[in-house]
This record gives C-alpha cells, sequence and structure tokens, in this order.
C-alpha cells in the first residue's frame, strides 16, 4: 500500500502537487554540474604546438649539468631538440663533432619569418610546458605552416640567435635534409 499526502491548497488556493510520490526537477540540475567534468575526462585537448611555443621563451637559459653522456653510435645520431639546443649552448658542440644530428620537431615561425625547429618540454604536466627553439640554416624548410612536423638532419653550427620573447639564445642547425613526418605518440619531451 502506497501512502499518498493530499494535496495541500497554496496561498492563492490552487491545489500544489502531492509531496511524496512525484518527481522533483531540482535533483537534475545537481548532474548538469557534473557534464562539464566528465567532458573533460572524456575530451583530450590537443598538445601545445606553435602557437604556445611561439609566446613564450626558449627554456634553455643555464647550464645545469655539463656532464653529457656519449653520443650513442650511428649516423645520423637521433637527438631530442632539447638535448642538442643544450649541448650547442654548454658544451659549444663539442659533443657532436662533424657527426651528423637528426632533430624532429614541429615548425614554429621565427622572428624574421624564418622557420624554427621547437618542441614543447614538461617537467609536470602540459601547465608548465616550455619551448625548446632550434633555428634553422643551410637547407631551410620552405613552404610550410605553423605546427607541420619535420625531422631534419644536419651538423652543429656555432651560429646562435636570440629569442625575442625572453632574449635567451637559441642554437641552430645547419640542415642538410629534411621531411614531414607525422606528429609523435608522445608530442612533448
Amino acid at each position: 500500500m502506497t501512502c499518498r499526502t493530499p494535496a495541500a491548497p497554496d496561498r492563492q488556493g490552487a491545489t500544489s502537487q502531492p509531496a511524496h510520490g512525484h518527481h522533483h526537477p531540482e535533483s537534475r540540475v545537481g548532474w548538469l554540474l557534473v557534464l562539464p567534468a566528465i567532458g573533460l575526462l572524456l575530451v583530450t585537448p590537443p598538445p601545445l604546438g606553435s602557437y604556445a611555443a611561439s609566446q613564450a621563451g626558449t627554456a634553455v637559459g643555464t647550464a645545469e649539468d655539463l656532464g653529457y653522456p656519449p653520443l650513442p653510435a650511428g649516423d645520423p645520431v637521433p637527438t631530442s631538440v632539447l638535448d642538442y639546443a643544450a649541448r650547442a649552448l654548454f658544451d659549444k658542440g663539442q659533443a657532436f663533432g662533424d657527426r651528423r644530428i637528426q632533430l624532429t620537431g614541429f615548425v614554429i615561425p621565427g622572428p624574421d619569418g624564418e622557420p624554427v625547429l621547437a618542441r614543447i618540454v614538461m617537467s609536470c604536466c602540459a601547465a608548465d610546458g616550455r619551448p625548446v627553439k632550434v633555428g634553422m640554416t643551410g637547407a631551410v624548410p620552405t613552404g610550410l605552416t605553423a605546427d607541420t612536423w619535420i625531422q631534419v638532419t644536419g651538423r652543429y653550427t656555432d651560429r646562435l640567435g636570440r629569442d625575442p620573447i625572453n632574449d635567451l639564445e637559441i642554437p641552430y642547425i645547419n640542415v642538410e635534409s629534411w621531411h614531414r613526418v607525422a606528429p609523435p605518440a608522445n608530442p612533448y619531451e
């Protein structure tokens, strides 16, 4: 047997809904507040790219550890953009000698309109991501839009530029060849 409470008249004399046995629309409103959180969990934001990199200064600014391990064997030597930039700036490229280096990153527009190779480095999460930038000389890629991923093969050069955002030095690589590549599964270093 279901208990029913009789409807009570309101101040104008109209009968209101019974207190039990009906649905409260207010209980649905609370669930609406949860939807944005669920959306954030289900939708992955795009990785940081050229816009973020061009708005922040280069992350390589101080020599933290000059004890670089030797480069692995091979020609060319696959190297991270961060490792190349650090060795080029603080080791003056001694570890590279005349070896060919292979870097993978995305293109950002440089201060003079020339493309710059960049990669975002993170310590913890995307919120603390900072770009590492490497200028290119030699067979510089042309006709590429920002955020195009490329792999360059080249050699160390002592040419340096300045980041217009934070005035830190940006090393260059003398590009011998390049080609487009798909964005890596993990676009961060």
